[in-house]
């Protein structure tokens, strides 16, 4: 086995860890939170904080984020179609895990091992309210972070510790449970940098390189800057 693969590998059963180890606080987290750390969102401040650290697990934020990719990244569109449709990808896996493990948020009450599959019926992939597994916002969020870990891989600790913020925030608020945000967190990551890999990939494998880049057949760094 080469040394990328054993790298990955180890990657995925440390996240698989995590995320057992995420189960089994779960509960214990939740109960703290409500007791603990009381948020009122009545408060101006407060509510802007809030609203601010989640900013990166918006859809339109990765939006504005792709659409400067595409005009100011070396690798242009192609750097920004790789984040865009991470974005995408994170949509419909979020909405189709969601709704078939059918966990709630626990602000709807502390039960972290009830799971009840397809809420709702197939109206309820659309309707049900309150479902919490994985974390979208921890997806979105992690998914951006490694799509631009790919593209500008000098600033990757900060894209994660961003991603990082976003999902305690979740947890904080009690929107979520640990668990929520570490399937999140992993299932984003290996969206994004899948995605993001194989869109620079067809721009290589089709001699399409950006402005004053590099030939598309040498090794660079995908960088904004050398």
């Amino acid at each position: 086995m080469n040394t990328p693969r054993r790298f990955s590998s180890f990657l995925v059963v440390t996240w698989l860890l995590a995320l057992a180890v995420a189960f089994s606080i779960d509960r214990a987290v939740a109960e703290w939170v409500k007791t603990a750390v009381p948020i009122d969102k009545r408060q101006h401040l407060t509510k802007l904080v809030i609203e601010t650290i989640k900013l990166p697990g918006w859809g339109w934020f990765t939006l504005g984020v792709a659409i400067l990719l595409g005009l100011f990244h070396r690798r242009r569109w192609y750097g920004a179609a790789g984040l865009a449709l991470s974005a995408v990808a994170v949509g419909v896996t979020y909405g189709l895990i969601k709704w078939t493990a059918g966990r709630h948020r626990p602000v709807k009450g502390i039960a972290p091992f009830v799971f009840k599959p397809f809420p709702g019926g197939l109206t309820g992939l659309f309707k049900e309210e309150a479902l919490c597994f994985p974390s979208g916002h921890a997806l979105l969020s992690f998914a951006t972070a490694a799509s631009l870990a790919v593209l500008l891989p000098r600033w990757r600790w900060a894209f994660f510790a961003v991603a990082a913020a976003v999902g305690a925030e979740r947890v904080l608020e009690n929107a979520h449970y640990v668990s929520d945000v570490v399937a999140g967190a992993g299932m984003g990551t290996l969206l994004g940098w899948l995605i993001t890999r194989t869109v620079l990939a067809i721009q290589k494998a089709n001699g399409d390189g950006a402005p004053g880049s590099p030939p598309a057949n040498e090794h660079t760094s995908d960088s904004l800057t050398q």
